[in-house]
């Protein structure tokens, strides 16, 4: 390989200034490359000259930079050029600053549930402009999907096996196997004509490697695992990862399904039922995350002072006490005020008390997820670190009351009042102390198990204490909604995926002003979903009172109240309906901005997502 990264050099040079390899496939090994016209990096894809003899191999090279070069696509990674020197065939193609998905799940385990549902977007995106384009791309797989170290972005590479409408058999040699064994859909293994749901079935297999850091199937040799793929049904992904939601199992499922008319019908498809799962997970707004982590800081700085109180007021004076007492309360005084006027400034935005404490909710639902998913982790480092950190905890804490109890057995000596040790003891008592403070560090900051301060800050906003706060704090603030069964005048604190307006407000200056009036459409729709969100809250109150029981003819009245019942049923229902398509909109919007603030969108994707 050093001798084709020599040839490479000497070949391109002048043009490019390759430096290094970053990987070999079946199709040549891809190095990096400085454009010295350009000042850019380039990733350079090298046919070897052993393979670049046959015809054959080098058609299908030659393939994939006339397929691939066509495509512009955020998800696809883009070809510039091909260069033919010195028997050498180079594909010239955009760098990636990241890691492959098979490195990513390596190297940190499986991905979490809105990881996966951002992958299985972003692919699908990319498989369907492929798709739309008569293009099959017959090697979807995880070294195959690149992760964008800077925004996250996947992107698809490696158009060496696609199948166009022209070429509609590839180029294949006797007893070859084209693609990945691992990945193959059944029709593909069997070798039956292909369309674009042979790529969703291997994005599948992709999606449950993903999820559990394993593949459904796996075998010694080539023939049993494409039998496998053609007989066995795979395992469902639920019953592996517990802790991912049962629709994101479902859509797995589905990819993987043997007979082809089972998945999704295209790439589009797969991207609706993905998108319709991140709408409905619940986002908690930025305001309410905020007040999240301070309060977790306020929890911290009350227990500093509770401990700092309980250490020094008792062993001294009365002027000190005084002292320390007023430091003290001053500092709880000044905590509950701050919490007043954040409490305050919350319920000004239009937020509640349970929004507050349903965003608390889903927050520590979010870190039991991050945990589980570092419990299913098939990270051997990472195992072996949890193994360490329990080992080191007993250890020290074992060790560390040994020496308590030597000293106390049998060095110390009773005084007026206290004891006294020998400096051995005393040095030994030292030790011992060092020890525990570091189990205790240790075992506090293990990533596995839930923090306990913040499992106290939720109890504490989340108890009636909390609703108490908000409603003392609410006091003439106009329309502050406190109680527990009030809901916040905005579109919705939890369902709400995030404010697209907010995000337009973050833009550079001269962007802003040239979307002035797409910021007003935004707003103007993001008012229309709130509108929706109270009227389907005072049908739920009016619903709850049309089923009540009231005095009179009860033949009468129950057809009444059917009647009003199914009306307002639909009422209800249709404005749910009209609310989700806003949401749906308003999250088109959000993810081309964030194209926008990246580089890779233009203002006129994002009016085109507006109605």
């Amino acid at each position: 390989m050093s001798s084709l990264l020599e040839r490479a050099r000497t070949a391109l040079a002048g043009q490019f200034e390759v430096t290094r390899e970053l990987g070999r496939g079946g199709m040549g090994a891809v190095m990096l490359a400085r454009d010295v016209e350009l000042d850019r990096l380039v990733a350079i894809k090298v046919l070897p000259p052993e393979l670049a003899a046959h015809t054959e191999l080098r058609e299908r090279f030659l393939r994939e930079t006339r397929t691939a070069a066509s495509f512009s696509h955020p998800n696809i990674v883009s070809i510039y050029d091909v260069e033919q020197v010195d028997g050498l065939f180079c594909l010239i193609m955009q760098y990636v600053e990241g890691e492959t998905l098979t490195q990513r799940v390596r190297r940190a385990g499986p991905l979490s549930a809105p990881e996966a549902v951002r992958l299985f977007e972003e692919t699908g995106w990319a498989l369907a402009y492929a798709h739309g384009r008569g293009v099959v791309h017959r090697d979807i797989k995880p070294d195959n999907i690149l992760i964008d170290r800077a925004t996250g972005r996947a992107l698809v590479t490696d158009f060496g096996v696609a199948r166009t409408e022209t070429a509609p058999d590839g180029l294949t040699r006797i007893g070859e196997v084209v693609g990945t064994p691992q990945f193959m859909s059944p029709e593909q293994a069997a070798g039956e004509a292909l369309d674009g749901r042979s790529d969703l079935y291997a994005l599948g297999v992709v999606g449950f490697f993903a999820l559990t850091g394993r593949l459904p199937f796996e075998a010694p040799t080539t023939q049993a695992l494409l039998a496998m793929h053609l007989t066995r049904p795979p395992p469902p992904v639920g019953s592996l990862r517990t802790d991912i939601p049962h629709d994101l199992c479902a859509v797995v499922d589905r990819c993987l399904a043997k007979a082809p008319e089972a998945r999704f019908a295209g790439g589009e498809a797969l991207v609706t039922a993905v998108e319709a799962l991140r709408i409905a997970q619940p986002a908690v707004a930025p305001a309410v995350r905020n007040f999240h982590q301070q309060a977790n800081q306020g929890v911290r700085m009350a227990l500093f002072l509770a401990f700092l109180g309980l250490g020094v007021i008792p062993g001294g004076g009365g002027g000190d006490q005084i002292i320390w007492s007023a430091f003290l309360l001053a500092g709880i005084w000044g905590l509950l005020q701050s919490f007043y006027h954040r409490a305050r400034f919350l319920l000004r935005q239009g937020f509640s008390f349970p929004d507050v404490r349903d965003g608390f909710r889903v927050i520590a639902e979010e870190g039991a997820a991050a945990r589980q998913q570092l419990r299913n982790s098939e990270n051997d480092i990472l195992r072996h670190r949890s193994r360490m950190r329990v080992a080191v905890v007993t250890g020290l804490l074992g060790v560390a009351m040994g020496m308590f109890a030597s000293v106390f057995l049998r060095t110390r000596s009773p005084t007026t009042g206290n004891y006294s040790t020998t400096t051995i003891g005393l040095l030994t008592v030292v030790a011992a102390a060092i020890m525990i403070s570091l189990a205790l560090v240790s075992f506090l900051t293990d990533p596995v198990r839930e923090p306990r301060l913040e499992r106290l800050t939720a109890w504490i906003w989340r108890s009636a204490f909390g609703q108490t706060f908000f409603r003392l704090a609410g006091r003439g603030v106009n329309g502050a909604a406190t109680g527990s069964g009030a809901r916040s005048a905005r579109p919705d604190a939890l369902s709400m995926p995030t404010i697209a307006s907010g995000l337009i407000s973050g833009l550079p200056t001269r962007l802003r002003r040239r979307m002035e009036q797409t910021r007003k459409r935004v707003a103007a729709l993001e008012h229309d979903a709130a509108d929706l969100h109270r009227r389907e809250r005072n049908l739920e109150g009016a619903l709850a009172e049309a089923t009540t029981t009231i005095s009179g003819d009860p033949a009468l009245l129950a057809d009444r109240r059917a009647g009003i019942v199914a009306e307002m049923e639909a009422a209800k229902s249709g404005a749910a309906t009209d609310r989700a398509a806003i949401l749906q909109r308003l999250e088109g919007v959000r993810l081309q901005l964030i194209r926008l603030r990246s580089g890779l969108g233009t203002p006129e994707e994002v009016e085109a997502e507006l109605p």
